[in-house]
This record gives C-alpha cells, sequence and structure tokens, in this order.
C-alpha cells in the first residue's frame, strides 16, 4: 500500500544513500579530472619526444652525407676509384660497392671490414675543424690486410696525418712501413 511505500522510502532516506551518491559523484568527477590532467601531460610528452626526434634525425642527415663523402674520399686511395658506400642515418656502413658490385657490410671479408672500420675512424677525424683536430688511436691493427692495402692505407694515414694526429700503437712495425710521414718512436 501506499503508507508502506512511504515508510520504506522514509527508511531508505535515513540510510544516506544519496550522501553516497553525492560522494560517489565528487569522486568520479576528481578520477575524472585526474585522468584528464594525466591525458594533458601524456599528449605533451609524446609531441615533445617526437619533435626531439624529428630533430635528432634531421640532425643525424646533416652528417650523414659528409661522412659519406669523406669515407669515400679516403676509401678510394685503399680500395680504388670505383669505392663507394652506404651510410644509414646512425652513421653505419651498410653496404660497400667496387666496380659496380655491392656487398652489404656484413659480408665483406674480416680484413676488408678492418679497413673500412679504420677508415670511418679517419674520415671522423678529418670532419673535425682543422683548428679542432683530434687524435686517431690505432691499437695493432690491420693484421688481416694483405701488403698491397697496408701500404694503401698507409697512404691514407699520411693523408689524414697531414692535417691531424694518428698514433699506431703496434707490436709489428713492419706493418705500417707504408706511412712515409711517420714519426716512429720504439717502446723498450
Amino acid at each position: 500500500t501506499l503508507q508502506d511505500i512511504a515508510a520504506e522510502l522514509r527508511a531508505f532516506g535515513t540510510e544516506g544513500r544519496t550522501g553516497k551518491l553525492d560522494a560517489a559523484r565528487i569522486a568520479r568527477e576528481h578520477a575524472a579530472a585526474a585522468h584528464a590532467r594525466t591525458q594533458s601531460r601524456a599528449r605533451a610528452v609524446e609531441l615533445l619526444r617526437s619533435v626531439i626526434s624529428r630533430h635528432r634525425d634531421t640532425t643525424r642527415l646533416r652528417y650523414v652525407e659528409p661522412f659519406r663523402a669523406e669515407l669515400e674520399r679516403l676509401g678510394r686511395t685503399v680500395f680504388g676509384p670505383t669505392f663507394e658506400v652506404e651510410v644509414d642515418g646512425d652513421l653505419q656502413i651498410r653496404n660497400r660497392t667496387l666496380d659496380g658490385r655491392t656487398v652489404p657490410y656484413e659480408s665483406l671479408s674480416g680484413g676488408a671490414r678492418e679497413q673500412l672500420g679504420i677508415v670511418a675512424r679517419l674520415a671522423v677525424a678529418a670532419l673535425v675543424d682543422r683548428a679542432d683536430s683530434v687524435p686517431v688511436m690505432i691499437d695493432d691493427a690491420l693484421g688481416f690486410s694483405d701488403p698491397e692495402r697496408l701500404a694503401r692505407m698507409g697512404a691514407v694515414f699520411d693523408q689524414v696525418g697531414a692535417d691531424g694526429q694518428v698514433i699506431i700503437l703496434t707490436c709489428s712495425p713492419e706493418r705500417y712501413a707504408g706511412v712515409a710521414n711517420a714519426h716512429r718512436v720504439q717502446l723498450t
């Protein structure tokens, strides 16, 4: 009956359900506001990350071409006039081309990879401002190089050494006999 329903509603009213509903609504509003703030910060972080990544990639690409050009200039002394390389955005050598034949870097012989690695280090040093040249340290390298390539690597050391400093540490000095302008120091 109507009186029973009215009594039931009064009983429900004393249980504080409206207060609980209001508290739940307030908690939901606080959670929604916190979520919105977190979403806003996440969007800001994502925007910052994408801008920094884009600028980093653009900056890297500005270095790729000069590095590749210097690497090819020095590398032609060692590998011949048809020498070309592909360099990626991380300044990693991807492949080498000789006489129109392209070979992935990983498929090159150990000696060719070692020679390319040294030429790459020398190319970086050659790209530094002449007034701020950086020394390049080579520690007993070129053990897998044939005499002709050793002589050509000597010419590269002379080219870079004309404007910078190349320090070669070796227990096999005859390996570097092709470096014409070397100042030799024997340690005993």
